[in-house]
Order: structure tokens, then C-alpha cells, then sequence
């Protein structure tokens, strides 16, 4: 015990002229770590680094350390966050990365100028812009097909090494980026990484045609679910077969719509064209879902491309569409009837696994979003018939909008909001936007005022993936994440289909007028 109040004195002798005693060792106006009542403590912190000095903190290493050399005082308090200078950027600032060593505790002429190890502050540089970009990659991602949006570094300077203080030349140097530090494909498996092999993976990951917005939801378990459908080496390898089947519908779905406009020109269709891979998309999601238990599906759905859904989706016979340009109609069948593009329909469709699902697209008015609260009704009183309001695995309720729609129309924020409430919740809706990027005539930086048209499904956590149209396995990929994450968590998902529209806001239209880049970008696009 005596020893240990030697070591104490020793160690703050002289230092805030500090009150000797045996039970008294306050360091200036605070009440410090060493006092008599801790004395036992000290003894056998004191034991056990004579014995091996790396069994005790740092702190104690420095201490004792100090005490036998004889320094005075053998304690300081390490430099903190509040130290930090002002207008010091994250790049400059070391302090924010600094392990506890013994040297941060020793007593030093010009400890202020003590800096980490380069080493350790590189590797969490590293971490720092590795975390930017599962955060900020969709900000770079290759979505538009047209190439016409500014999406480069500019926008998300964070996810530039250069951010970080690193330069070209540190391009080639190795980091470890274990599992546990970071854990999926971008981690190191054990070796080292140069800093450019690590920005690849992360542009593949996060960057490249497919970018996910994750980081509002709260839950944790949710986005490592998320991470670790994203952080691998390939995210979708389709077979021959698998690929086949995807060309077999997208050719169906592109030869309707270059059929129905060689056949009736100056009719209104709103045609699907520019975003031609929504067809295998939304009967990949059906496969997906069925396999995963659901046996019926509603949808709703506004007139861009519903001509195309009803053909190769619900399977409404195409000589009725047909006669529906024809102006032919049942003289037995009273009323003024409705635009064929208004028109719903019911279909028991067979898939891949052998189940038949039920298939129901609800009639839709012009008023768009309008049936957004009416779909999920009908997924909800489908769940209450067969008593599957617990598990609500069974109905699947899918919702497609326009862009410009989806932002501006408040039935949409209204609908949204009754995802979760237990009277009117169906399990998660899948949302799926046709992102032309134009509203009618208008532009998007004039219609919205957030960043993408999705972010209003921000208020219920939902996962939003943003994806290239014109790569149609990355729209499939898509589509089946969505069938998983809802299966799983009964919450709503977005995705996003960045496209363009070929023609006017309908075929009689002349867009040139009002958007004359985008469609001098098409143009030459076709051309080529």
C-alpha cells in the first residue's frame, strides 16, 4: 500500500500543487485518478506492468513509465475533439483519428504538435470514404440513359479521395480493409488493397447502373441486409436460359408498341417506348414474389405504357385492345364507356414455379395517383378474406407512377402514410416509377424540389433503388430485391426506372418544342 502512495505522490508531485496526504490527491479544480482510496489498485496495476507492460492501458503504461524515469508530472490529460483548431478541415485534422498511445499521455514540451500515426489515419480515410460512397454513390451512378444529367464528382465531393488529402500518387499504396472493420466484398479477405482497387469496387458497388438510397432507414439490421446483397462480387449472374427469357419479353414488350404505332399513328397510346424494360421487370417480379408465397397481385397503374402492362402483363387479348383503337363496341352494352387506356382487367396467370397467381390491374381514371389508396384497400380486404392480416404474406399490392406525378400529387404522401397504421397496412407496397425525367412539357428542376422524384417515400424508410432503364438485368435485379425485402420486412420499396420517353407526353405531340436537348440526344442516340 505504501508503495502505491509513492507511486501516487511521484507521479503528481509539483504538479497543480496538489495537497500531499493519504487521502487526498486532487489535480487542480478536479478530482484526478489517483487517491488513497485506489491505492490497492494502483499496486497491482503497477505489478502487472512490471510484469508485461502491454497488459495495461497506455495511459498506465505511460504513467509508470514516467515514475521510474523520473518525469514530472507522469501524467497528462491527452489533447480531445474540443482541441481541434478552428477552420481546420476533416483532411488537416489528425485529431480525429488518434488511437490513445503512451506518448499521448507523456508529458512533452510540444505535445500540442504530437500527431497519430499516418498509418492509422489513412485507414480510417479510407473507412471515411468508403462510407460516402454506400451513402452517396447513387449521387455518380451511371442512371441516365441519355446522359444528359450532371452526375460527376461536383456533386458529392465526398467521394473523392482527394477529399480526404489523399493524391494521385497514393493511388497504389495497400490498405487493409479486414472483416471485421469492414465486413462483405469490399473488405480485403485478408490481404491488402491499393486505394484504387478499393474506389473500383466501391464505383461497381455503389456507382455503377443500379444506386441505392439506404442510410434514412432506421433500421439497423435492415441496411447490413441491404449491404450484403450489394457488397458482393456480382450481384445477379443470369443463366443462358434465364437470359433467353429475359430477351423473349422485351422483345414482346418493344414489338406491341412498334406494332400498335405503325397500325394507328395518330392515336393517343401513351406508349412505353424508352422504358421497354419494364415489361420483364414486372414479370420478373411476379415470378419472384409467387415463388415466395403470394398468390394474388393488385395493381395500379397510370396510362404511360398500361396498353403494354395489359397485353404482356395481365394478358388481355390484343384484338380486344385492337378494337378499342377501332372504335367498335357491343351495341347491346349501354353507357359512354372510357378511353382504352382508362381500362382495368383480371387475369389467373401461370408462372415459372407451376403456381397461378392472381392477377388484377385496377381501372384507372385520369386523376393521377388516384388509385393508390384503392389499390392498397383492395390488397387489404384480400388479406382480411383469407385470413392473412398477421403474416400478410399472401397479397402483394404494386403501384406504378410517373415521375412528376409521384413528387407533386399529395394522394401519393397521403397513400404512403398508411403503410405502417395497423387498420390499414397490407405489408408493403412496391412502388415502381417510370422516370422519364419530364413531366408533360415540364422539366423536373421546375416541377420538384428535392433531389429525385422518390424522396417523399423517405417518411416510411423504404429502401429506393434508382436504376438505368436501358440495362434491363439491373431493372430485374431490382425487381426481385424488391420481391426479397418485402417478403422479409413488410415495408414499402421504391424503385426508380430512369428512362426517357421517346414521343410526346402522348403520340400527337411535338416535344422538340419544349425539351429540344433531350430530344436531340434521342435522336442522334437513334441515328447511331
Amino acid at each position: 500500500m505504501l508503495k502505491a502512495l509513492q507511486l501516487a505522490r511521484r507521479g503528481i508531485h509539483g504538479v497543480h500543487g496538489v495537497r500531499r496526504g493519504a487521502r487526498s490527491y486532487s489535480l487542480a479544480s478536479d478530482q484526478g485518478f489517483l487517491s488513497g482510496t485506489s491505492a490497492a489498485y494502483i499496486e497491482q496495476m503497477h505489478l502487472e506492468w512490471q510484469h508485461d507492460p502491454s497488459s495495461v492501458h497506455a495511459s498506465w503504461r505511460a504513467y509508470f513509465a514516467n515514475v521510474e524515469a523520473g518525469r514530472v508530472p507522469a501524467f497528462v490529460t491527452p489533447d480531445t475533439l474540443t482541441s481541434r483548431p478552428n477552420n481546420t478541415s476533416l483532411a488537416q485534422d489528425t485529431s480525429l483519428f488518434a488511437y490513445p498511445t503512451s506518448s499521448s499521455f507523456a508529458p512533452s514540451s510540444d505535445k500540442a504538435s504530437t500527431s497519430p500515426s499516418s498509418e492509422i489515419l489513412d485507414h480510417m480515410k479510407v473507412q471515411l470514404l468508403v462510407r460516402a460512397y454506400q451513402i452517396r454513390g447513387h449521387a455518380i451512378a451511371d442512371l441516365d440513359p441519355l446522359h444528359i444529367a450532371n452526375r460527376d464528382a461536383a456533386n458529392a465531393p465526398e467521394l473523392d479521395h482527394k477529399h480526404y488529402g489523399f493524391t494521385d500518387r497514393d493511388l497504389d499504396r495497400k490498405f487493409f480493409l479486414g472483416h471485421g472493420i469492414l465486413p462483405g466484398f469490399l473488405a480485403s479477405d485478408g490481404s491488402s488493397l491499393t486505394l484504387r482497387e478499393i474506389i473500383s469496387r466501391l464505383q461497381k458497388t455503389y456507382a455503377s447502373t443500379i444506386g441505392i438510397e439506404y442510410g434514412h432507414i432506421n433500421d439497423r439490421a435492415a441496411c447490413d441486409w441491404l449491404r450484403e446483397k450489394f457488397e458482393v462480387p456480382v450481384r445477379y449472374a443470369y443463366t443462358k436460359d434465364q437470359k433467353l427469357v429475359i430477351l423473349d419479353r422485351l422483345i414482346w414488350s418493344d414489338s406491341f408498341e412498334r406494332f400498335v404505332a405503325t397500325k394507328y399513328p395518330s392515336e393517343k397510346r401513351f406508349g412505353l417506348e424508352g422504358c421497354e424494360s419494364l415489361i420483364p421487370g414486372m414479370k420478373a417480379l411476379i415470378d419472384r414474389s409467387v415463388e415466395l408465397g403470394v398468390n394474388s397481385i393488385v395493381m395500379g397503374m397510370p396510362h404511360r405504357g398500361r396498353l403494354n402492362v395489359l397485353s404482356n402483363v395481365v394478358r388481355k387479348p390484343n384484338q380486344s385492345i385492337f378494337a378499342e383503337f377501332a372504335g367498335s363496341r357491343d351495341e347491346s352494352v349501354e353507357g359512354s364507356g372510357d378511353v382504352k387506356y382508362h381500362l382495368g382487367m383480371n387475369y389467373s396467370r401461370p408462372t415459372p414455379s407451376g403456381a397461378i397467381v392472381n392477377l388484377s390491374l385496377a381501372a384507372n381514371p385520369s386523376h393521377l395517383e388516384c388509385v393508390n389508396p384503392v389499390v392498397q384497400g383492395k390488397v387489404n380486404a384480400i388479406q382480411f378474406y383469407q385470413n392473412d392480416t398477421k403474416d400478410r404474406a399472401k397479397a402483394l399490392g404494386v403501384l406504378l407512377h410517373g415521375d412528376a406525378a409521384f413528387a407533386g400529387q399529395g394522394v401519393v404522401y397521403e397513400a404512403i402514410g398508411l403503410a405502417d397504421l395497423p387498420s390499414y397496412t397490407t405489408g408493403g407496397t412496391i412502388h415502381i416509377i417510370v422516370n422519364n425525367q419530364i413531366g408533360f412539357t415540364t422539366d423536373p428542376r421546375f416541377s420538384r424540389s428535392t433531389p429525385y422524384c422518390s424522396d417523399v417515400a423517405k417518411v416510411v424508410s423504404a429502401p429506393i433503388l434508382h436504376v438505368n432503364g436501358d440495362d434491363t438485368e439491373a431493372v430485374i435485379f431490382s425487381m426481385q430485391l424488391a420481391a426479397d425485402w418485402r417478403a422479409k420486412y413488410k415495408k414499402d420499396f421504391v424503385i426508380d426506372i430512369v428512362c426517357y420517353r421517346k414521343h410526346g407526353h402522348n403520340e400527337i405531340d411535338q416535344p422538340g418544342f419544349t425539351q429540344p436537348k433531350m430530344y436531340e440526344v434521342m435522336s442522334t442516340n437513334e441515328a447511331s
